[in-house]
């Protein structure tokens, strides 16, 4: 139900960083995402999050560059925050706190700024919808560390952030669904303070 390592499974062999490979649509809808992140200065939502082996949970995602913070409601109150290369969870029923490494982890991709998915990154796909767009990404020197897939909307040229999905190198998936999204809002510093 936490954010377990993010993970990939069919992701082997030399990859291509980058991605001056893809078709032409694929590379502006890229810097369309790349636009988009760099252009938040906040995020905040609410969420809904699948985890493995059916766990659930909800509660409320605040982003900005290079950091963000969960505070579940369910299960049971949790707080977990992101940064520099670290996911830090603490359960509030029983005071343990949990510490993850991003540096190889998919999830990672997410704290670096500014988001760029180029040179050390490999953009694995790039798919449309009806008035949405998903965007694939691992690291380009290590695919299968995992996976990490960003699911924005797509209204009127307007892009929003809505999921986040990774599977980890333990085939691990890790599903979070954002809704009554806010963005550029002001944020408070002591949101990402580590848990202790």
């Amino acid at each position: 139900m936490v954010a377990a390592p993010l993970a990939v499974s069919g992701l082997t062999g030399c990859a291509t960083s980058g991605y001056d490979h893809l078709v032409t649509n694929d590379r502006h809808d890229i810097r369309r995402v790349e636009t988009y992140l760099n252009g938040l200065s906040s995020l905040q939502a609410s969420f809904v999050q699948d985890g493995p082996a059916q766990q659930q949970g909800d509660g409320h995602f605040t982003y900005v560059p290079g950091r963000f913070e969960m505070v579940y409601e369910v299960p049971h109150a949790m707080r977990a925050v992101a940064r520099d290369g670290r996911f830090v969870l603490r359960n509030a029923d029983n005071g343990a706190v949990t510490h993850l490494s991003l540096k190889r982890n998919p999830l990672g991709l997410l704290l670096r700024h500014p988001v760029s998915f180029d040179r050390d990154v490999q953009v694995t796909n790039v798919s449309r919808g009806t008035e949405s767009l998903q965007l694939s990404v691992a690291e380009a020197d290590n695919p299968s560390q995992g996976l990490l897939t960003l699911q924005f909307s797509d209204v009127r040229g307007h892009l929003t952030l809505v999921g986040i999905q990774g599977v980890d190198a333990r085939h691990h998936h890790f599903g979070l669904s954002l809704f009554d999204v806010q963005e550029n809002q002001p944020v408070s510093e002591s949101s990402f303070s580590l848990p202790e």
